[in-house]
């Protein structure tokens, strides 16, 4: 493309005697975008225009909540009011819209109404959305957590410099129509109701460094789903720096998520976002090739600096490692994108010549991912012991996708990891040595190859099988436990039932848990026909004999377990427990296409798919609206299976994000 210079135009103007300089075409106006989702109680409000991102959300009840999180820097603001004798409506009217002063503060600004006579707030944050996390409603507060709160008659505002005294955050309360705003004897800010209820108009601001976004026409192809909740949650989390995990708790960088939500958008993201997103973690990978798992930014990587000693760079972000999973993520990734697409065929040689911040070029930073993947897999290819299969990294208690502390039921060596990643990995990196990718590296390509064939059958060290009338009587006991009517599970039980374990302990034992991570087996690698055949049986019979239900697909099921106590850690409650994750459902769908794509498979195996497929997109249309969610749990109310929004009942161990990254994969998985 020709480009005309300001000095060109005005010397050309000269010579022929016309002062008048033509401006610049103007810029095209920013993108808005803004979008609400209601969960239960939950309210959620986002916006994006410009510079300005940020998600609102208003908790009604007893305990009244407002969460503002901003993109920029993972940052936010959480005001908790005191608990109330009766519930309350607390609402956003009108919607969002944005503010940017001069000096770089910029937010959004919002209504809010209630019908409560008075709302006394109880906890106050600004900061990090990571802290909002962490110390929440009733935790102790740390003393530099304090912000300063003052009233000036019409108003009150609360600000806070970050810890590193770099950037500010600020809360301003404008009361309306006869509400009134004032700060008690302990400095707490008390809202009084007008004359037409409670109504208050709410500026959240922050001057962290804005991330750029990527424009929904940018993002996917015309080959996506005309979804428009979907194409919005993703274009809310997809900057041109990086892709976020999930709104509001996770507004930051996640390496697992970022993969495998990369994968399942393959068909339909526009190749620049591909690469926005592989490159990401290339960027991030550690001197060994680790894959990042999450990145700490702003204000909670000032403090992870300043709690280790460290001076200097406060804002450096911070990675962590700890997790396994992800390592074998990048390299089936890769392999799928630059050897098996067109696109990615085309553009492969440019994109790996780009150089990640440390210097390296991103084949250079994939060859060490690649060289570490190769590294992992050989105790166990050498000894066949199942104490060597990739385990979690000492003294961690967490390492994949299960990553609350009982989500493994407390095992070291993960199923998905193990029969499912890292032979999907050690395949890709033989495609990928063998290819002019990564030099064409004959030697060690054979040698990627002799490991997979090691890996092939790792997991039959994790399969459970019990003979009928046993499983008939553990669901049976299970069942009665939860109060749940037994028969229809039961009347799906014939002859012997295996499964495999969600895990294995340290010495190599199965933890006889039902899980769904049949679905990496399923999207990633190519089991036998007789294996697909029990898969699928898994997703068609009828949970607590299976995982299916009529709202969704369970990721965990401790029926089988002879132990009660494990019964205790995969509760409705449970963040990884009989509840429903919108991508596993996803992913199953997925991975049933992949298999059903086959041309090796016996009638019996695809018959059994097919009824599985339409089984599982049964229930997956029967939740649609909840599917941008992170999670969600369930209840049984006359019989019937009832939707719950996670985080909505006190026993729920944690909340779910109304919108999460690899949740936005409906866009590529269709019936």
């Amino acid at each position: 493309m020709r480009r005309t210079t300001l000095s060109t135009l005005l010397a050309a103007s000269c010579a022929s005697g016309a002062p008048h300089v033509e401006a610049p075409p103007a810029a095209p106006a920013p993108e808005l975008l803004a979008f609400e989702i209601q969960e239960g109680r939950i309210r959620n409000h986002f916006f994006r225009h410009g510079h300005i991102a940020a998600h609102v959300l208003t908790t009604s009840g007893v305990s009244p909540r407002l969460i503002v999180a901003f993109p920029a820097g993972d940052m936010g603001i959480a005001v908790w009011f005191d608990a109330l004798p009766a519930p309350v409506e607390l609402s956003v009217e009108g919607g969002l819209s944005g503010v940017e002063r001069p000096g770089g503060m910029r937010g959004v600004s919002a209504l809010l109404a209630s019908a409560a006579p008075a709302l006394r707030v109880h906890r106050l944050i600004l900061g990090s959305i990571r802290t909002v996390r962490d110390v929440g409603r009733d935790a102790p507060l740390p003393a530099w957590l304090r912000g300063d709160v003052e009233a000036g008659g019409a108003w009150v505002a609360a600000r806070r410099t970050t810890r590193d005294g770099e950037h500010h955050l600020e809360l301003l309360v404008e009361p309306e129509g006869g509400t009134t705003a004032a700060l008690g004897p302990d400095g707490r800010i008390e809202l009084t109701a007008g004359p037409s209820g409670l109504r208050v108009r709410v500026t959240a601001l922050s001057d962290e460094p804005p991330l750029t976004p990527v424009p929904l026409g940018e993002l996917v192809t015309e080959r996506a789903a005309d979804d428009p909740r979907h194409r919005q949650a993703l274009a809310f989390l997809a900057y041109r720096e990086k892709l976020l995990a999930g709104s509001w708790r996770f507004l930051t960088y996640f390496g697992r998520d970022t993969l495998l939500a990369v994968r399942m958008l393959l068909p339909v993201l526009e190749p620049a976002a591909i690469e926005a997103g592989i490159g990401s973690v290339l960027d991030r990978l550690s001197p060994s090739g680790e894959v990042a798992h999450e990145e700490a930014i702003g204000e909670y990587a000032a403090l992870l600096h300043l709690a280790a000693g460290r001076a200097g760079a406060l804002r450096e972000p911070v990675y962590d490692y700890k997790m396994v999973d992800d390592d074998f993520l990048l390299a089936p990734l890769c392999a799928e994108y630059l050897l098996g697409s067109a696109a990615g065929r085309e553009r492969a040689a440019a994109f790996l010549s780009r150089r990640t911040p440390a210097g390296d070029t991103y084949a250079q930073a994939l060859a060490r991912n690649v060289s570490l993947v190769l590294r992992l897999a050989a105790p166990f290819a050498e000894t066949g012991d199942p104490r060597a299969l990739v385990s979690l990294k000492e003294g961690e208690s967490v390492g994949e996708w299960r990553d609350s502390a009982e989500g493994l039921a407390f095992g070291r060596i993960p199923y998905n990891v193990n029969a499912a990643l890292v032979p999907a990995a050690l395949r890709a990196s033989a495609r990928l040595l063998a290819s002019p990718l990564l030099g064409a590296d004959a030697e060690g390509a054979g040698r990627a190859e002799r490991l997979a064939r090691a890996w092939r059958d790792a997991g039959v060290f994790f399969r459970v099988e019990l003979p009928e009338a046993e499983a008939r009587r553990r669901v049976a006991a299970y069942a009665a436990s939860l109060g749940l009517d037994a028969a229809p599970a039961l009347a799906s039980l014939s002859g012997p039932l295996s499964f495999p374990a969600i895990a294995l302990d340290r010495e190599g034992r199965p933890l006889p848990i039902m899980h769904s991570d049949d679905s990496f087996v399923l999207l990633f690698t190519d089991p036998p026909p007789g294996a697909l055949e029990e898969i699928a049986g898994r997703l068609l019979r009828p949970f607590p004999a299976g995982l299916r239900t009529p709202v969704g697909v369970l990721v965990a099921n401790p029926a089988l377990a002879p132990d009660p106590a494990l019964w205790a850690l995969f509760t409705r409650g449970h963040y990884h427990g009989t509840v429903t994750w919108s991508w596993q459902q996803a992913m199953l769908a997925a991975g049933l296409d992949r298999q059903l794509a086959r041309g090796d498979l016996p009638a019996p195996a695809r018959d059994a798919l097919e009824r599985a497929r339409r089984a599982l997109w049964e229930v997956i249309q029967a939740s649609r609206e909840a599917s941008t969610r992170e999670l969600w749990s369930w209840a049984v109310e006359g019989g019937r299976y009832r939707l719950v929004p996670f985080g909505a009942e006190r026993a729920h161990h944690d909340e779910s994000n109304a919108v999460q990254l690899w949740s936005t994969v409906y866009l590529a998985v269709r019936p």
